[in-house]
């Protein structure tokens, strides 16, 4: 009976290790988002999330407590060098920071997007900013200053929209 136990116990380890666990991860700030097999990963990776093969798990998989919050010490994972461990509370706090600047990114390039692909928004946008900038152009005629182009209105707003807040 021992050597059937002992046998079970050999063939689960074993099977446990066939399987290499991977991690998929924040590129900017290390965070794991997800823990499991290649297949089981169900990320949209894209240019800010990563998958890191056959890491080494640390502080076990858990990503969450017991009542469902992330981003919590002993449950939040960073990915580093290969392994996979307990995040410290410093390196939590510069995940959000790192979500929202991964957001913002793409939320820029959206709106770029928008505004220079989209012929109904762009139409609309150049209208009113030409009702702008004659308005404007009236306002600094009153005090002497160079009329601004709508070009250079179009430039400024996609500036403004490219600007980091």
């Amino acid at each position: 009976m021992k050597k059937i136990i002992m046998s079970l116990i050999v063939l689960f380890a074993l099977s446990i290790n066939a399987f290499a666990i991977d991690a998929v991860y924040r590129i900017s700030s290390g965070e794991v988002l997800g823990i499991g097999t290649t297949s089981s990963l169900l990320f949209d990776l894209n240019e800010y999330t990563a998958i890191a093969t056959d890491v080494v798990l640390i502080d076990g998989a858990q990503l969450q407590s017991p009542d469902g919050n992330w981003r919590v010490p002993q449950y939040s994972k960073i990915y580093d060098n290969g392994e996979v461990r307990n995040a410290t509370q410093q390196e939590i706090d510069t995940f959000a920071i790192a979500d929202r600047d991964d957001q913002n990114i793409k939320e820029v390039a959206q709106a770029l997007g928008d505004f220079q692909n989209n012929p109904k928004l762009r139409r609309i946008m150049t209208a009113f900013a030409a009702i702008l900038v004659n308005e404007i152009n009236i306002l600094r005629a009153e005090h002497g200053l160079p009329d601004r182009t709508l070009s250079q209105f179009k430039t400024a707003i996609e500036n403004r929209i490219s600007k980091d807040d």
